[in-house]
């Protein structure tokens, strides 16, 4: 019975495509360092223009979620409608949280912080989920293991921002707003999880997309753009920015249906490190020894949260 239940599991109940689609859509994510570095330079963009940031991430995200919401009606025809109003108010809420406040807080927090002290602030909310999962979900417990893994993660971050200017200073509209980030992070991990048993997790991604990129371009409005420009380089970055958005979010979206969110969101301290490495390959920035042990860090942390505890024991057995 049980070998027959395994054969029956789809690819993302299957470990080795968990790890796979896991990684891809970590380094999908971590792409968008460099390419949203290339497209504000080529719009001359200032550093601290946060109404143009906002806008462009309202652009990305509507785009994205319009994208598949064509793909949506395409493929599953009239199932791509939500079936109730209910629905609605739900990916009206995920929208809210996960694309609208969660990015308002993050790109006000990271303009009035360092980038280094952002990013480690940011990897929190992985933190935060694998220790909440324990106390909401009966499968999903803490381990050794899971609690190792954490640490070589969190370490994996840190190390990777050592000389970045790292400091003990603290703002409501900097560090703080970096950790209302994390708090509608960590939320909406948990809504998706709740959600995606009713609604079809590529609706989730589509419709939260579109409803929270229009609550940021409604944001946007109070900006003035005249400086701005638009090279068919930036034109084409967001194009893919917007695409990544798309495939990102639907891949971690059903991830996070099918897998425990203790374990699966043990990726996401990739993101970081693999922008590191693509910032490298696209901007020439140097690869650091900082960033290449970062990375072993956050793999043997990967590992050790996604072992069976129970092997060693097998063995002894």
């Amino acid at each position: 019975m049980n070998h027959e239940n395994k054969d029956n599991r789809n690819i993302f109940q299957k470990k080795p495509w968990v790890i796979a689609l896991a990684v891809f859509a970590s380094i999908l994510w971590g792409s968008a360092f460099p390419v949203l570095k290339i497209t504000y330079e080529q719009m001359s963009m200032a550093g601290d223009d946060f109404y143009s940031k906002i806008l462009i991430a309202g652009i990305r995200f509507t785009l994205a979620g319009l994208l598949l919401l064509g793909y949506a009606f395409a493929t599953m025809k009239e199932k791509a409608k939500l079936r109730s109003f209910r629905d609605f108010k739900k990916v009206l809420m995920l929208g809210l949280v996960q694309t609208s406040l969660n990015y308002f807080f993050f790109y006000t927090g990271l303009a009035n912080t360092t980038a280094s002290k952002g990013s480690i602030i940011a990897s929190l909310s992985n933190f935060l989920i694998i220790i909440l999962a324990h106390f909401i979900y009966k499968n999903d417990r803490l381990n050794s293991n899971k609690i190792l893994g954490i640490l070589f993660g969190i370490i994996g971050v840190a190390i990777v921002n050592i000389d970045s200017g790292l400091d003990a200073s603290f703002s409501l509209t900097g560090e703080g707003f970096m950790f209302f980030s994390v708090a509608t992070g960590v939320a909406s991990s948990f809504m998706v999880k709740s959600y995606a048993r009713s609604i079809h997790p590529m609706l989730l991604s589509t419709y939260q997309l579109i409803f929270g990129g229009i609550v940021m371009l409604l944001i946007s409005l109070g900006g003035e753009y005249s400086t701005l420009t638009m090279t068919p380089l930036a034109g084409g970055l967001l194009l893919y920015s917007a695409l990544l958005s798309a495939v990102a979010f639907t891949l971690w979206y059903t991830l996070l249906k099918y897998n425990k969110p203790g374990e699966i969101t043990m990726f996401r301290f990739l993101i970081p490190v693999s922008g590191a490495f693509l910032s490298a390959i696209f901007l020439g920035e140097q690869i650091t020894i900082q960033v290449a042990i970062s990375l072993v860090s956050i793999v043997i942390g990967i590992i050790l949260v996604n072992r069976d505890p129970n092997i060693g024991k097998k063995k002894s057995r």
